[in-house]
């Protein structure tokens, strides 16, 4: 009689503590989500908050943008940002270049907003396009290398300014060539920031072409393992959704 009643204590005993593990659990599961929610309605005020910041700034950066647009002019007829300050700071809000190969434009960013646009040439993905002539899409790094006044003698091509950005450095972001005393090429020089169909298209070996002073400031300026994302003419998405999610990756 004994044992039936320790038993059935027991039995008691440990239906209550998997009962309170369960309440628990479902208690802490429940403040967890809680907490989740939290963040995921703040964070949605965040973007709302900085998207409304960003469209005023590339409203206010259209509207003074270069016309017409010259190879030694820079893109905008307003001051250079002055990234300096912004070189301590971390992962999603540290400077960063785009570049949208259906605009033919090159955004400069910091954090969620665009601080710069300049006016680009690049070659798409047009079908019939050699691999070494299409301009590469996806996530790279700019390197060390860079320099200005450099003369292509075989091509009789002068770029004012050059970095490179890629795995091994071999993509490249240049001046848009002249001569070499920096007079127009014919069908080259006037190609900034305008859209060709392919039969119309100039061959820039895969580089991304922007005027002079725009090509110098980025030397100047911008750091080695800086990110720039290149977007095909079909994408849609955010880049800085895509620079994102590429932080995001790194962690795991």
């Amino acid at each position: 009689m004994e044992k039936k009643k320790r038993h059935l204590w027991l039995s008691w005993l440990v239906a209550i503590l998997l009962v309170g593990a369960t309440v628990g659990t479902y208690v802490y599961v429940h403040h967890l989500e809680s907490i989740k929610e939290v963040k995921i309605t703040k964070q949605k005020k965040i973007d709302e908050k900085n998207e409304k910041i960003n469209k005023k700034l590339i409203k206010k950066q259209k509207k003074n943008m270069t016309k017409p647009i010259s190879w030694d002019q820079p893109s905008e007829t307003l001051p250079y940002p002055d990234i300096k300050k912004y070189k301590n700071y971390k992962t999603y809000n540290r400077v960063w270049l785009s570049v949208d190969l259906k605009a033919e434009r090159l955004y400069v960013h910091q954090g969620p907003y665009t601080i710069y646009t300049m006016y680009a040439y690049a070659n798409r993905d047009y079908d019939e396009m050699s691999d070494n002539q299409r301009t590469p899409t996806g996530i790279f790094k700019i390197h060390k290398n860079r320099g200005t006044d450099y003369y292509d003698a075989p091509k009789g091509y002068f770029y004012h300014a050059w970095l490179s950005f890629g795995k091994h450095g071999n993509s490249m972001i240049q001046s848009v060539p002249t001569t070499e005393n920096g007079g127009k090429i014919k069908k080259i020089t006037d190609v900034l920031g305008k859209r060709y169909k392919h039969k119309h298209v100039v061959k820039t070996n895969g580089a991304i072409w922007l005027s002079a002073p725009d090509a110098k400031w980025l030397v100047e300026n911008i750091p080695a393992k800086t990110i720039i994302i290149i977007q095909s003419q079909k994408e849609k998405t955010d880049p800085y959704q895509t620079l994102k999610k590429y932080y995001e990756q790194k962690k795991d």
